[in-house]
C-alpha cells in the first residue's frame, strides 16, 4: 500500500459529452474523460500530462481521441535547445522597442490570432458542489491538510526574475497602445530614383576585401558564419532597455495562496474579466471572480521546496507582467519536476500588439532554462496541446524543437513527421512499433481507495461496497492513467 503522505487523491468521472468544442466551436462534438483532483503531487501530475491529461482548475480531462472533433496531442518543447524564428526575435524586439520609446501600433484587436489558449470552462456550481463532498469525505485523521507558506533560504514567495523595481512606480507617460487612439500616417513625397550617373554604393566589408585584394592577388577572404544570438540574450536586452526607458517591465513569479498572491488577487481578476470580454467574447458572469478562482487560482497540486535555496520550488504559479504599476498580463503555469507547464494566459487587450502570447511563451522557455541551472530534471516546456485540426493553435509548431505524444504508446516524436500524419486524418497514432509500453500483470484488486475516510485496496473495498458498475469503471480509470499512476494515485469512491 502507497504512503499516506502522498495524498494524491482523484474521484474518476469517466467519459463525458461536452456541449460544444473550445476550438472548433461545434455543439456536441468534444469527447473527453475526466476526473476531479482533490490533490495531486507533482510527480503524479507530471506522470499524468505525460499520458495525455491536463487540468483546468482541479478538473483533469483527457480526450477520447478517435471519437473527439478536435484532437488533443500533448505538446513539449525542449527548452535547451530552442531555436528562435525570424519571427520570434522579431517579437522581443517589438516588445524592446516599445519598452523604450512607448510607440507601437494601433490595430484593433485580431481575436483569430490572440488565443494562446481558450480556456476549457465547466459549470462553477458543478465545481463547487464537487469540492464540498470531498472534504466530507476525506477524514481530518487521515488527510490533515498542511498549512505552510513557501520559505526557500531567505527568499519571499515572491520571484522577481528581472529588475526589483517597487511594484508601484508611477510611469510619468501615458504611452498604452489603446485601440482608440488614432495613428499617425506619415505623407511620403515621391522621390526621383537613384542618379544613375553616380557610382554604385558598396559595403564597407566588400570595399576592404577589394582593397586587400588589390595589395595581394592571393589574399583568401575568411567568411565566417554569423554568431546567433541566444534567448537569454535577447531577453537581456530586453530588461537592460526596460531599466532605462520610458516604460518599466518587472516581470514576476509568485506561488499561489502566498501573501504575495493576495495581494494581487484583484489586478489579476479584473484584468481576467478585461481579457475574457474583449478577445473570447464572454459575458461578465462568465469572467467574474469566482470563475477566475475556480480556473486559474485553485490548484490541486501540493507545494514541494527544493533543496536549492535559490528555486522557487514546485506548485501553480502566476507570472505576472507589470508596467510600472498596471499589470498586463499573466501567464498561469505549473513548475513540475520535468518542465514548466502551461496552463493558461490572459492579458490586456490594448496592449495586444505587443503579441504577449508568443512573447509570454518564449519568457516561459526562459524560465526552464533557468530553472535548469538548478534542478538538471528541468528541460522541457509544455505548451497544453497541440490540435492540428485548429489553425489558431498550429503556431505551437513554430517552437523548435517540439514534440508531440503519441495517443497510443505515450512515447514522443518529433512534430516535423507528425504533421505529416495529421495532414492527412486529423487523429493519427505516432508510434508504430509493436513495442509494448505499459507491460502490467497487477490487477484492479491492488489499486488503492478512499471510501467513507478509509483507505483500503478494491479488493477490500469490494466486500462492503461494491456494486456491478464499479468493476467496469475502475477497470476504464486503469487503463486511462496507466499501471504506474494506478498504484500512486488514490481513487476515492462516493456513495
Amino acid at each position: 500500500m502507497q504512503s499516506i503522505n502522498t495524498k494524491s487523491i482523484v474521484f474518476y468521472n469517466g467519459s463525458t459529452k461536452r456541449s460544444s468544442c473550445g476550438y472548433c466551436k461545434k455543439e456536441n462534438s468534444s469527447f473527453s474523460n475526466g476526473m476531479w483532483a482533490s490533490s495531486l503531487s507533482v510527480q503524479a501530475y507530471q506522470d499524468m500530462i505525460d499520458r495525455g491529461w491536463r487540468r483546468a482548475g482541479k478538473y483533469c480531462y483527457k480526450a477520447l481521441m478517435e471519437k473527439t472533433c478536435c484532437p488533443l496531442y500533448t505538446i513539449r518543447c525542449e527548452a535547451l535547445n530552442v531555436e528562435l524564428s525570424k519571427s520570434q526575435k522579431k517579437i522581443i524586439k517589438r516588445v524592446t522597442t516599445f519598452l523604450k520609446n512607448g510607440e507601437c501600433e494601433k490595430n484593433p484587436v485580431n481575436t483569430e490570432q490572440a488565443e494562446r489558449e481558450p480556456i476549457m470552462k465547466y459549470k462553477f456550481e458543478d465545481i463547487q458542489n464537487h469540492d464540498d463532498e470531498m472534504k466530507i469525505t476525506n477524514s481530518d485523521y487521515l488527510f490533515d491538510e498542511e498549512q505552510s507558506a513557501s520559505v526557500i533560504g531567505s527568499h519571499n514567495s515572491t520571484v522577481v526574475t528581472t529588475n526589483t523595481e517597487d511594484s508601484k512606480m508611477v510611469v510619468p507617460l501615458d504611452l498604452s497602445c489603446n485601440s482608440d487612439t488614432k495613428k499617425e500616417t506619415k505623407k511620403v513625397k515621391p522621390g526621383e530614383g537613384a542618379n544613375p550617373n553616380l557610382p554604385s554604393s558598396k559595403k564597407k566589408k566588400l570595399l576592404r576585401i577589394q582593397k586587400k585584394l588589390a595589395k595581394d592577388p592571393n589574399f583568401v577572404t575568411k567568411i565566417s558564419a554569423p554568431q546567433q544570438k541566444c534567448l537569454e540574450e535577447f531577453i537581456a536586452e530586453n530588461d537592460s532597455v526596460s531599466a532605462g526607458g520610458v516604460q518599466k517591465l518587472r516581470v514576476s513569479l509568485v506561488k499561489t495562496g502566498t501573501e504575495a498572491f493576495t495581494q494581487t488577487f484583484t489586478a489579476g481578476a479584473t484584468l481576467f474579466a478585461k481579457y475574457q470580454i474583449a478577445v473570447h467574447n464572454d459575458t461578465p458572469d462568465e469572467c467574474n471572480m469566482e470563475q477566475y478562482l475556480s480556473f486559474l487560482v485553485d490548484s490541486p497540486l501540493k507545494e514541494e521546496k527544493s533543496k536549492h535555496p535559490d528555486h522557487p520550488g514546485y506548485g501553480s504559479f502566476h507570472q505576472q507582467y507589470w508596467l510600472g504599476d498596471k499589470l498586463i498580463a499573466v501567464g498561469v503555469i505549473d513548475i513540475l519536476p520535468k518542465c514548466v507547464s502551461s496552463v493558461y494566459l490572459f492579458y490586456d487587450p490594448d496592449y495586444h500588439n505587443l503579441v504577449l502570447g508568443t512573447y509570454s511563451s518564449l519568457r516561459e522557455i526562459y524560465l526552464v532554462r533557468q530553472l535548469y541551472k538548478m534542478s538538471p530534471d528541468l528541460k522541457y516546456y509544455y505548451m497544453g496541446f497541440y490540435i492540428h485540426s485548429c489553425s489558431k493553435m498550429r503556431y505551437k509548431a513554430k517552437f523548435r524543437p517540439s514534440y508531440l505524444l503519441c495517443p497510443l504508446k505515450y512515447t514522443w516524436h518529433a512534430i516535423d513527421k507528425c504533421i505529416q500524419k495529421l495532414d492527412n486524418e486529423k487523429y493519427s497514432i505516432f508510434d508504430v512499433s509493436g513495442d509494448v509500453q505499459d507491460a502490467d500483470i497487477s490487477t484492479i484488486d491492488n489499486i488503492p481507495v478512499l471510501y467513507r475516510g478509509s483507505l483500503m485496496p478494491y479488493s477490500a473495498f469490494k466486500i462492503i461496497g461494491n456494486n456491478e458498475n464499479d468493476d467496469e469503471r475502475i477497470k476504464e480509470y486503469k487503463i486511462l492513467i496507466g499501471p504506474k499512476l494506478a498504484r500512486k494515485l488514490i481513487y476515492c469512491i462516493m456513495d
